[in-house]
């Protein structure tokens, strides 16, 4: 007998079996090739796709570091908002610090294409950690 994902409650295989954690929060698998793959809905795989970079970056984060308080917004439905907020205010706050960083540090020579690029790489380099340590990695 194969394993299905599924655990038997007895140990005949007439004994009704229980239903995955997939399955008791509505899910429905789908078999191709003696494989059970779950299915999705499209709108959770589109969510998934909206949340951004830095909404990917949070949710990395949330899973490795605080799996309680990912698993009550999971609950709540509020995960994939959470993460597009972190996300658009994270792109918010980087154009802001960019703004600080490049109206504080300005060019010697203003013709000088290599510097201009120099000070906008490294204006981008500092919102960008500035982001990710005060706006990403943090539990909320």
């Amino acid at each position: 007998m194969a394993f299905n994902g599924r655990f038997a409650t007895g140990k005949g295989e007439d004994k009704m079996e229980e239903k995955t954690i997939f399955e008791q929060l509505g899910g429905q698998y789908k078999e191709v090739d003696g494989i059970l793959y779950p299915q999705f809905e499209e709108e959770e795989v589109t969510t998934c796709l909206e949340v951004g970079k830095y909404g990917l970056l949070w949710l990395h984060f949330m899973e490795e570091n605080h799996k309680d308080c990912l698993r009550i917004l999971r609950m709540k439905g509020k995960l994939f908002e959470n993460a597009k907020q972190v996300n658009e205010e994270a792109h918010q706050m980087i154009e802001i610090q960019m703004a600080k960083y490049l109206k504080k540090h300005k060019p010697e020579d203003p013709n000088s294409t290599m510097e201009r690029w120099m000070i906008m790489e490294q204006a981008i380099m500092s919102a960008e950690e500035f982001v990710l340590i005060n706006m990403v990695y943090v539990c909320r």
